[in-house]
């Protein structure tokens, strides 16, 4: 396992040299070539190059001929012109060489560029934040309250209202985060996570935390723990800037992996000229990566084929409207202009600015709602805000932390890489719902038009005032009306007849598919209360034929008294005559006699039980036995009727 860099500050992606050659010497720098198809003389580059035993190569693709026939597929399903990617190069050579071969190459009269970028670094404030050491529960608690952002506006976003709405969780929708590193098996990322499609992760913890808790805000699973994302049902995916891959090439990349009304989340920013492109432990003067040529050639070929870019402004305090951004550095093309002046050229992105949560959330409090926080870049440029602290998500561990990095969580994420989420996850939702309605997903303009004609309004702070730019706090049913229009009273009933029913479209199909089975099982519980009806009827049978049996044991018994009374009666008799009969004959007569008085007795007494008591007994024997059969019979059709009844049951719960 690689080790984790622990430096004081968050490492940042290496410089790049990035090389603009002139379009019409058709320069080749791959498949083992190095010439101009244009025959120019490239000698010199070649030299360059050699001298500092460097590499050039084309930046977008392995080949100049597959950037340029990809761009043409682009060009044919979205004709729109967008800026010619086979004329970039980047150069790979030792850190402390490339100012002096960008100062040899700019000289060349074939390069119409050669400069170097700074190395990005996530737009956030948490470097200081370190996870609990107590142990997480068994079960996370379920942290979604804390989720401030995710309520009705003004506060937040009011993701609880879209995800009511057909699509309003994010279902179709793609998203790919570009930044450094992430924690795809955290417990609370584990449904719709498409994991890391490009570059290769940093082994910096830092980058790792930010890039899980990015995800969280948009991405959080909705389930009993943790947190929720604004658009869960959306697919999430990364491509890290580091293995060689670059910011710009990570851009295209995901634009060739998304389609018009999908999301590319940029999370960077980079040091800019106020402090001569120096990188700083405050992040003073860091700006938006539009600034530089490659970033914004790769951003406007992606919002020209109606991909939502979004963009971290920057956590540089800067005003981007100063004059400062007006200048074109050495060795940027001679015709650059400042990005940051729309009026100058417009890359398509979504540029946000980070404000100030409702104060006292989580016991703490930032100034005004939604007024611009100190470090947030401001100006023209931006065109919406989110929550710049207080940012409850995955990640750090600071809110539940533990050894197991899969369980952290944070109350306390910031910046303007806290800010970008909130909105992406406001896009998604909108553009799931579009999808849902059957109509053309929303274009990067209107996305953007709507996001500034709507939503809560910045507000001033102490030295901060509403005019120093970040926007508004988006706000999804103004969102709503804006991209779609007024909510007819039919929807509002639908909605609140449908409310719990995650899809209305799953709901339609449900309907048609399964309405038959609806009525045959509408049917089935008229037959079981039938059933049931039976079985109660055969049971009051039953009870009416066990009181008849009592009845008749009762009767039996009393009968029976009668007779054996009767018996009793007629032995006395019997014997009083026997006993006569001793008394007046002689000794011998009287045992003859005796004996003969006995066996009359006895037979009398035996015929009698033979001759009256049997064929009633009989009798009354077979009633019995008829009304035991019966009562059998009742309780084994009323237990054959609830088996039936159990095994339906047991079949419709599976």
């Amino acid at each position: 396992m690689a080790t984790e860099d622990q430096s004081d500050n968050i490492s940042s992606s290496p410089r790049e040299l990035v090389v603009v050659m002139r379009p019409e010497i058709q320069f080749r720098a791959s498949g083992g070539r190095f010439e101009s198809l244009a025959q120019e003389n490239v000698s010199g580059i070649q030299e360059i190059v050699s001298k500092y035993k460097a590499e050039i190569q084309p930046m977008f693709g392995p080949t100049e001929e597959r950037v340029a026939a990809e761009q043409f597929q682009e060009i044919e399903s979205t004709p729109v012109l967008a800026e010619d990617l086979t004329v970039f190069y980047r150069v790979n050579a030792e850190g402390s060489d490339l100012d002096e071969i960008a100062a040899s190459l700019a000289g060349n009269e074939l390069v119409a560029s050669a400069y170097v970028k700074p190395g990005a670094e996530p737009a956030d404030l948490n470097n200081e934040l370190a996870p609990l050491a107590q142990e997480a529960p068994p079960a996370s608690p379920n942290f979604s309250a804390r989720q401030g952002y995710f309520s009705a506006s003004p506060q937040g976003v009011d993701a609880q209202w879209a995800q009511g709405r057909a699509g309003g969780r994010g279902q179709n929708i793609r998203i790919i985060d570009i930044e450094g590193a992430w924690r795809f098996t955290h417990e609370d990322l584990t449904q719709n996570q498409g994991g890391v499609v490009g570059g290769t992760q940093s082994t910096d913890i830092r980058w790792r935390n930010h890039g899980t808790a990015v995800l969280g805000e948009y991405s959080g699973d909705q389930n009993a723990i943790g947190v929720t994302g604004i658009c869960p049902d959306a697919s999430a995916s990364a491509i890290s800037i580091f293995g060689g891959l670059g910011s710009a090439p990570a851009i295209r990349l995901a634009t060739r992996r998304l389609r018009a009304g999908d999301i590319i989340l940029i999370e960077l920013h980079r040091p800019g000229p106020r402090h001569n492109f120096q990188q700083r432990d405050d992040q003073k003067g860091y700006i938006a990566i539009e600034w530089w040529e490659d970033d914004f050639a790769a951003i406007l070929n992606a919002t020209r084929r109606g991909i939502i870019v979004v963009e971290a402004a920057g956590n540089g305090a800067e005003n981007l409207d100063e004059a400062i951004y007006q200048n074109r550095p050495a060795g940027f093309p001679a015709a650059w202009t400042n990005s940051f002046r729309r009026r100058n050229r417009d890359s398509g992105a979504i540029v946000v600015g980070a404000g100030a949560p409702p104060p006292g959330t989580h016991g703490r409090s930032h100034g005004p709602d939604r007024s611009r926080l100190g470090f947030s870049n401001y100006g023209a440029l931006i065109d919406a805000q989110g929550w710049g602290r207080e940012v409850t998500t995955c990640g750090y561990g600071d809110l539940q932390g533990g050894s197991n990095e899969d369980l952290w969580y944070t109350d306390e994420f910031s910046g303007t890489s806290s800010a970008s989420p909130i909105v992406v996850g406001a896009i998604g939702s909108l553009q799931g719902m579009a999808k849902a309605r059957s109509t053309p997903v929303l274009s990067p303009e209107k996305v953007r038009n709507c996001l500034r004609s709507t939503g809560s309004a910045q507000q001033d702070a102490p030295g901060r005032p509403a005019s120093q730019r970040i926007g508004n706090r988006p706000d999804l049913r103004q969102l709503y009306t804006c991209a779609f229009g007024p909510i007819k009273i039919k929807e509002i009933k639908e909605f609140k007849e449908f409310k719990e029913i995650k899809e209305f479209k799953e709901f339609k199909e449900f309907k048609e598919k399964d309405g038959k089975d609806l009525k045959d099982k509408e049917k089935e519980k008229e037959k079981e209360k039938e059933k049931e009806k039976e079985i109660k009827e055969l049971k009051d049978k039953d009870k009416d034929l066990k009181e008849f049996k009592e009845l008749k044991e009762k009767e039996l018994k009393e009968k029976d008294k009668d007779k054996d009374k009767d018996i009793l009666e007629k032995i006395r008799e019997n014997f009083e005559q026997g006993r006569s009969g001793f008394e007046t004959g002689s000794a011998a007569g009287q045992i003859d006699q005796r004996i003969f008085a006995l066996e009359s007795a006895v037979e009398k007494l035996t015929h009698f039980i033979g001759a009256e008591l049997r064929p009633d007994l009989i009798s009354t024997t077979r009633s019995f036995t008829q009304a035991n059969e019966i009562s059998d019979s009742v309780e084994a059709n009323a237990q054959e009727a609830k088996d039936t009844k159990d095994a339906k049951d047991v079949e419709n719960m599976s």
